[in-house]
């Protein structure tokens, strides 16, 4: 007999960007692994991007999405938060609403998942953050429903948090929360191994089996129909793909780039520096400032699929990171690409073990001016004498969505078993 699984996702296809990407894939290939899956997520007010291509595919997999409405008509507005958002009312919710502003989804979520029950036989619900609140969803829909659930977390709470921020401790209503959540989960998944022993030193009645490791991989599909091309081109190519904003290494990326382009003429003859995906208006303002656009592209948000052959044609892929644990959920289709990866992030972190693991990464840990500068010059030096770094053999395939999706099969039967 078939099982039922609900995955309760906030955000979903058809919004697109990487913060969905992981859930609609393994919503994919759990469908495809024989499971009955159905999803319960929000209609935002607004869609950053609208990626009818992440959509279909899961349509034409059999998954059965349930979205509850908005109050208003969604608009579609690629800008991001200004600063009054970011700073200000971003903090402000964050105290007003437990343990997130999402919450106020709760009783709207709360009623659909009652008519979600009604209509299928649920076996297990899988309840992926962020945000948190999805969680606390979760357990009330368990609850109420007498099923069993896995949590997911894509990024860290709570204690986990400190592992990044040990000076700034998080409430210990939300440690208790979190206690609480833990407890009462069948099973924890983590995207790396550092996140899971963070983890278990911090809840003691962990167990190691309790804590599964399930990056967010890359769907095989998505390279069908791509060309990896072995051509040296005339001009160098480092593409950073998706969001791209002010918060983390590209602003110092960039005035490196400027620092570079100014000084070696050959350098600003050869190296282009694309940002397919949404660029902060901040970030935008940044490139024009420094007087580099002519060496920036700007192409705006590609269709996920269509985003593998853009990639395709670039030299080196870029993605930045300043946490400890957490890892960016594009690195893994760039792994998917094999191409080189230039990774800006502490030295003993996991994005940093993963690129040493690929063998085809370039590192910095050190983001000062002449740190990034050197480093700038270094890649366009490998690339001209043909010298950039190639991928360890059969490195990507471990990383196949459907390598890993029996274990959460596994896992989901298992928590069904337990209940």
């Amino acid at each position: 007999m078939q099982k039922t699984v609900l995955i309760v996702s906030y955000s979903f296809p058809p919004m697109g960007l990487s913060g969905v990407v992981r859930t609609s894939k393994m919503a994919k290939a759990l469908a495809k692994s024989g499971w009955n899956v159905v999803v319960l997520s929000a209609t935002p007010k607004v869609y950053l991007t609208y990626d009818e291509t992440l959509l279909q595919e899961l349509i034409d997999a059999g998954v059965h999405i349930y979205s509850t409405p908005s109050k208003t008509p969604p608009k579609q507005d690629s800008s991001s938060p200004g600063w009054f958002e970011r700073t200000i009312m971003k903090p402000f919710l964050g105290q007003v609403y437990f343990p997130d502003s999402a919450i106020r989804w709760k009783r709207m979520a709360i009623a659909a998942a009652d008519g979600i029950m009604n209509d299928y036989d649920v076996s297990v619900i899988l309840s992926v953050s962020p945000p948190l609140s999805n969680f606390v969803i979760t357990d009330i829909i368990a609850e109420r429903h007498q099923v069993p659930f896995i949590l997911d977390y894509q990024d860290g709470w709570t204690k986990g948090m400190t592992v990044d921020h040990p000076q700034k401790q998080r409430s210990s209503a939300h440690m208790k929360l979190e206690h609480h959540l833990l407890n009462r989960a069948a099973r924890i998944i983590v995207p790396s191994r550092i996140a899971k022993e963070q983890m278990i030193k911090d809840y003691r009645f962990l167990e190691h089996e309790d804590v599964m490791i399930i990056p967010a991989g890359f769907d095989r599909d998505d390279m069908v129909g791509v060309h990896l091309s072995n051509v040296h081109p005339s001009t160098m190519t480092i593409m950073h793909t998706g969001k791209a904003d002010m918060t983390g290494h590209l602003p110092a990326f960039l005035q490196g780039f400027a620092s570079v382009l100014k000084t070696s003429p050959d350098i600003q003859r050869e190296v282009m520096v694309s940002f397919p995906g949404i660029v902060d208006d901040s970030l935008t303002s940044l490139i024009d400032k420094l007087g580099i656009r002519e060496n920036v592209h700007q192409p705006g948000y590609i269709a996920h699929r269509d985003l593998f052959h853009a990639m395709s044609k670039a030299d080196i892929l870029l993605t930045e990171s300043k946490s400890m644990y957490q890892i960016p959920r594009k690195i893994y289709e760039y792994i998917a690409m094999r191409k080189p990866l230039a990774i800006i992030a502490p030295e003993q972190s996991a994005l940093a073990s993963l690129a040493r693991e690929s063998g085809a990464g370039l590192l910095l840990h050190d983001v000062h001016a002449s740190s990034m500068e050197t480093y700038i010059r270094s890649l366009h030096s490998s690339w001209k004498l043909m010298k950039l770094p190639s991928q360890v053999p059969g490195f990507s395939e471990t990383f196949a969505m459907d390598s890993f999706v029996d274990d959460l099969s596994i896992a989901l039967t298992k928590a069904i078993r337990i209940s």
